[in-house]
């Protein structure tokens, strides 16, 4: 707490953590070699886990990402066991944004983290010779005017001219540089954003002897005021055609001016980066991500190795944003020690607050928002005092397991709709006309409690029964949901509100719904061939006919596939990314692609 920051951060001053007193215990369990991103191995990232319940732990961060469509993954269900042992897990929601459908960590009993940007930012410009100027983001300690080079003109012989406009470091293009010195000596360089770290870019420049950064976006993305190794300022994809333009001309010069820290920037947004829904596994019975915290530039301790020596730097990343939930935990573990991890997570969910994303419908029915952002931005000191949570337990998880995805274990088990998995959230992704969803509420307020419902929905009408509730002090009452389609289009989300006031109270939880005229399972089976049944619900009424189409053996392409040095996004760009052609007869119905576990090497991560 209170820590001042060195270096290039010393302009930030001092600094403190979410829960500045808690006990931090840190698990080995992912390696790199020198030129490498790094990788973790399933049985570590499990050895992990299973040693950190073992020890005691209330709170576990995973800034990891993970499955997007298995509930059964061997780590969700090592962190299904630890939230059954009490621990409260926080986890990154992925960094594939602003791509829908992308969100990763999808079991309920695991509080999924998207991330916003908040308030604090770095203000800075370019200046081109000829006079033009842009703003953009920029911590730079000093201003420096030099001549303006694209580095799509600086590239070494035989270097790789996408690396060279990504301004690929010599580590990250397996110790090779790919910047010709005797062209960006003295110079500042035009670069793109991708693929490698924008602070590796300014390495790059750094290496080959240039003096200064102009950092552009190629689409429209985040601004980020890092720490670079030279003067530097990032600018977005709408100036990057006229300054490529001024640098391509014969003496062009630049000034990279000074940067300035300022605490006035408009926030939180979704992060550009940020994963978000709707969530591939269950349907999209269960909204993912839960929340969203800040996960853009968040100035953090580093290790010195890997950050050119610095022992602070900014961050961006749902590995940030799951630290600043796990922090709170911490904090709620030590104010309420009897609360289940699935309460906190309540808390957390239904006091939160609407990013600025904006956009129409209005932004709390607007289930674009909705996905991106969960319940809403965390609001730490209203969370502390909820009124109302939803908790559940390892019997509710293990019926909505073998309810969304049967199987093993299910032996005994009463499944459940996923969609009724007591969370402080309502996700249908199949409504076909009209859906009965059940809920229940704890009073956690210091007294009894009397509490009215609303829904605030786009397209879809609300029936809450009972619509009030009396609750003691610790009392739990249950109440349903039911949910009928009146304009919302078929096939596309529609999303809402639900309100619970009373009491000085605002009790808050989001909905999204995708209305569809039929509803079945996604796929049945038979084991022996023998004829089966399956449910099938309308959305509308009127007359149904369905034919049966054949299935046909699998088709089997073997092959092998090389390591991409790179680590780079999964591209047909990328190194040693193979095509394989397939042809679809015409009339084919439905066609399906996987890779079989059996044939891919322990530790590989194909796409």
């Amino acid at each position: 707490q209170g820590v001042p920051a060195t270096g290039p951060a010393a302009v930030l001053g001092s600094i403190s953590g979410i829960a500045p007193r808690a006990r931090i215990a840190a698990y080995k369990a992912c390696w790199s070699v020198p030129g490498t991103a790094g990788s973790c191995t399933g049985v570590d990232l499990l050895a992990a886990i299973d040693q950190a319940v073992a020890d005691g732990v209330d709170v576990i961060n995973y800034s990891i990402s993970g499955t997007r469509e298995n509930f059964r993954d061997p780590v969700e269900i090592a962190f299904l066991f630890a939230a059954d042992a009490g621990v409260f897990v926080a986890a990154s929601a992925g960094n594939s944004g602003p791509t829908s459908f992308t969100v990763a960590h999808p079991s309920p009993w695991i509080t999924t983290v998207g991330a916003a940007t908040h308030n604090r930012d770095g203000a800075g410009s370019v200046t081109l010779g000829n006079g033009a100027s842009y703003s953009g983001a920029s911590l730079a300690e000093t201003a420096v005017t030099a001549p303006f080079i694209d580095s799509t003109t600086a590239g070494l012989p035989g270097a790789d001219p996408a690396a060279v406009a990504l301004c690929f470091a010599a580590v990250d293009n397996g110790g090779t540089p790919v910047l010709d010195p005797a062209k960006v000596a003295g110079k500042i360089v035009l670069c793109d954003r991708g693929v490698t770290a924008r602070v590796n870019k300014s390495l790059a420049v750094q290496e080959a002897g240039g003096v200064g950064m102009v950092l552009t976006n190629t689409s429209t993305n985040s601004l980020n005021a890092d720490f670079h190794f030279v003067p530097s300022v990032h600018l977005q994809n709408t100036a990057r055609a006229a300054v490529k333009a001024y640098a391509a001309m014969p003496g062009a010069t630049a000034t990279v001016n000074k940067g300035e820290v300022v605490l006035t920037a408009a926030a939180p947004f979704t992060a550009s980066f940020s994963s978000r829904g709707p969530l591939l596994a269950g349907g999209g019975d269960l909204l993912k991500p839960d929340l969203i915290a800040p996960g853009q530039d968040i100035l953090a301790g580093v290790a010195p190795p890997n950050n050119g020596g610095k022992l602070f730097d900014l961050y961006s990343g749902t590995s940030m944003s799951s630290p600043h939930v796990a922090g709170l935990a911490a904090l709620f573990k030590q104010k309420y020690p009897s609360w289940s991890p699935m309460a906190i997570k309540s808390a957390l969910m239904t006091t939160g607050y609407d990013v600025l994303d904006g956009g129409t419908p209005a932004p709390n029915t607007n289930p674009v928002l909705i996905f991106r952002q969960g319940a809403g931005h965390v609001q730490p000191n209203r969370a502390l005092n909820p009124g109302l949570v939803y908790d559940s337990s390892f019997v509710d998880w293990l019926s909505f397991i073998c309810g969304a995805q049967p199987g093993g274990g299910c032996t005994g088990v009463t499944p459940i709709d996923p969609s009724d998995l007591n969370q402080a959230s309502i996700a249908i992704g199949d409504m076909a006309g009209t859906q009965t969803v059940k809920r229940r509420v704890t009073n956690v307020s210091e007294g009894p409690l009397t509490m009215t419902a609303n829904v605030d929905g786009a397209g879809f009408n609300a029936v809450i029964s009972p619509s009030t509730l009396t609750l003691a002090r610790g009392e739990t009452k249950e109440f349903t949901v039911t949910l009928i389609r009146t304009t919302a289009p078929l096939n596309a989300y529609t999303g809402g509100q639900l309100y619970w006031t009373g009491g000085g109270y605002t009790v808050r939880s989001p909905i999204v719904v995708r209305p569809v005229a039929l509803a079945a399972p996604a796929s049945v089976s038979s084991s022996d061939g023998a004829a089966i049944s399956y449910p099938v619900t309308f959305g509308y009424t009127g007359p149904f006919t369905a034919s049966a189409r054949g299935v046909v053996p699998a088709v089997i392409t073997a092959g092998s596939v090389a390591d991409d040095p790179t680590d780079g996004a999964c591209s047909l760009t990328a190194p040693n990314a193979q095509l394989i052609p397939v042809a679809i007869p015409a009339g084919t119905t439905y066609a399906r692609f996987s890779l079989l576990d059996e044939d891919v090497s322990p530790g590989a991560d194909l796409d």
